[in-house]
């Protein structure tokens, strides 16, 4: 079975009659993937912690959990994948980022007039397709906008926040949906990569064991 090698990007929001801009706070996400209309699998959950630069992504399901902090201003991080017994981290730099992002630069959306609400927040829908021919389905709000673009580095382009985003390679279909919000301050140790517990291992190295 193929797998999405998705870095999670979620994006905290609060109620807005005016557009507003957003730099800290934390968004939980429903995680659903399905094959031929059908799920495969038990409902994952995606967090992330935002504070200005810093970003925090978590995503936690039934097999074990992966984080990603990383730091935009400095331009350094790690991503930690916990299964079972085995943890490992894999420093990462601002390169190793935008590598990881590369194929979400730069989309070409198809902008729809079909729109619904999703936590309180009225969303329009747009379409990109990548060049591995997966189909990208995202709802945004009009209300949100994030104060560092570079949080947001498969959705950057587009004139709001994303509260549902989907992707669908030949017949399988992960969605991401926003379920909760919270504005409160995100304490800074939240952005603190671990100094003992996990093998390291190096980001070159990560990429040959994902082939």
């Amino acid at each position: 079975m193929k797998k999405f090698l998705l870095p999670l990007f979620f994006f905290a929001v609060a109620p807005s009659i005016a557009q507003k801009k957003f730099s800290e706070g934390t968004i939980v996400f429903t995680v659903s993937t399905s094959m031929d209309g059908k799920k495969i699998a038990e409902d994952a959950t995606g967090v992330q912690m935002t504070k200005g630069g810093h970003l925090r992504m978590e995503m936690k399901s039934s097999i074990g959990k992966t984080i990603t902090i990383f730091d935009t201003r400095e331009g350094k991080g790690a991503m930690m994948r916990e299964f079972g017994s085995q943890k490992m981290l894999i420093p990462i730099n601002r390169e190793n980022w935008a590598e990881t992002n590369a194929k979400f630069q730069n989309l070409d959306y198809a902008f729809t007039e079909d729109n619904k609400e999703l936590i309180g927040f009225k969303c329009s829908r747009a379409n990109a397709i990548l060049k591995d021919s997966t189909i990208i389905e995202v709802f945004y709000t009009k209300d949100i906008s994030i104060e560092n673009p570079e949080a947001d580095s498969q959705f950057g382009s587009l004139p709001g926040m994303v509260l549902q985003f989907s992707y669908t390679k030949e017949k399988m279909m992960v969605v991401y949906t926003a379920t909760a919000i919270n504005f409160d301050p995100v304490p800074i140790q939240k952005f603190d990569l671990p100094s003992s517990g996990y093998r390291v291992l190096s980001y070159e190295d990560s990429k040959k064991g994902s082939k």
